[in-house]
């Protein structure tokens, strides 16, 4: 067996990791604290130059994934991911979303808005990848026993090892960790750009056009149900483009596409006819989970990392019609097969 599909199997059973450090007695930290050890890892995570590999996993209702990811990063050059051949489950669109979520980066914005809609916390030391670490934990609000995200970030480097994720019940949605790591000296050189499009595509779209935008007829809301607000915009090829509006509640991103347009019935690759909120969508199964549908004169793409009930919730809150009986354009079904790459703009 090949010591990355050995990885694989030791962390899917949670014996390479150590365990979450609920049984310990919490830190006292404040907040503060915990803010600051999650601002320090986003720092690090520009600034230093590493190279290791990552297991991702994510779990839905329609199966789960487990993937190995080759991950470098020089803050000159920026991130550059590969999955592993050897070890990665499902097909190219699996082998994708790994891409996505092994992509997925702390970034002040996104901090912000996990500061905003979770409580934060010291919950105590933990180890991953043989490395001593903090473990920072989100909290939802009114219940301090409901852990919704777990982060351990390295003592030595600040670089955040492992992230987790959980539902309402306390199931893990998705877990990725360093599972080998090396690490070298820092920059102040902060620019982080990629071999794929990760992220950050566009031209930026400012408050007062989106503004200028909602005037004009465009239905964009500031935020989605669950906490999930509006932290970038951006618009690609032009006037005439597609704008891309990123949610995030801080563990999760819902990324929105919005284009002016109309949608047929024949399904981009990849996806089948389904119904969400009682709504007709064109479905693409997975993590992140992506669905196509037409509303106020418009098309919406949405691709999402978060739980299933804050997508159906996200669904149901946009415009909606009817799938009408003619072709697909081909503008929107060319474009698709990028979207799942865009989930973080800060990637």
């Amino acid at each position: 067996m090949s010591r990355q599909r050995l990885a694989v199997l030791l962390v899917g059973l949670g014996l390479l990791l150590t365990a979450a450090p609920g049984a310990a007695a919490p830190s006292r930290a404040s907040e503060e604290d915990a803010v600051r050890l999650l601002e320090e890892a986003a720092r690090a995570s520009r600034t230093l130059t590493y190279t290791g590999t990552k297991y991702v996993a994510a779990w839905r209702s329609s199966g789960s994934s487990t993937s190995l990811v080759d991950v470098r990063h020089d803050p000159r050059r920026g991130l550059r991911l590969s999955v592993s051949p050897t070890a990665a489950s499902g097909d190219d669109a699996a082998a994708e979303d790994a891409l996505v979520l092994a992509a997925t980066t702390l970034d002040r914005g996104l901090l912000r808005a996990l500061s905003r809609a979770y409580d934060l916390r010291v919950a105590g030391p933990g180890r991953c990848t043989g490395r001593d670490a903090d473990v920072v934990e989100a909290r939802r609000p009114g219940d301090p026993r409901a852990v919704a995200g777990r982060f351990w970030l390295d003592r030595e480097t600040g670089l955040l090892l492992r992230r987790e994720v959980y539902d309402d019940a306390g199931q893990r949605l998705r877990s990725s960790a360093f599972v080998d790591l090396e690490t070298s000296g820092g920059s102040p050189v902060v620019a982080l750009g990629s071999d794929r499009p990760v992220g950050g595509n566009g031209e930026e779209v400012g408050d007062r056009d989106l503004d200028r935008l909602r005037d004009e007829g465009w239905p964009l809301p500031e935020e989605l149900p669950g906490g999930f607000v509006l932290f970038d915009a951006r618009r690609t090829g032009g006037q005439d483009g597609v704008l891309h509006l990123a949610f995030s509640d801080g563990l999760s991103t819902t990324s929105l596409f919005v284009q002016e347009g109309e949608l047929g019935s024949a399904p981009p690759e990849g996806f089948v006819r389904g119904t969400v909120a009682e709504q007709p969508v064109w479905v693409h199964d997975g993590a992140p989970e992506r669905l196509v549908w037409a509303g106020a004169d418009r098309v919406w793409t949405l691709v999402s990392d978060a739980p299933e009930p804050a997508v159906t919730a996200a669904v149901a809150a946009l415009p909606h019609a009817d799938l009408p009986d003619d072709g697909l354009r081909a503008r929107l079904a060319r474009g698709l097969s990028r979207l799942g790459s865009w989930l973080n703009p800060f990637s």
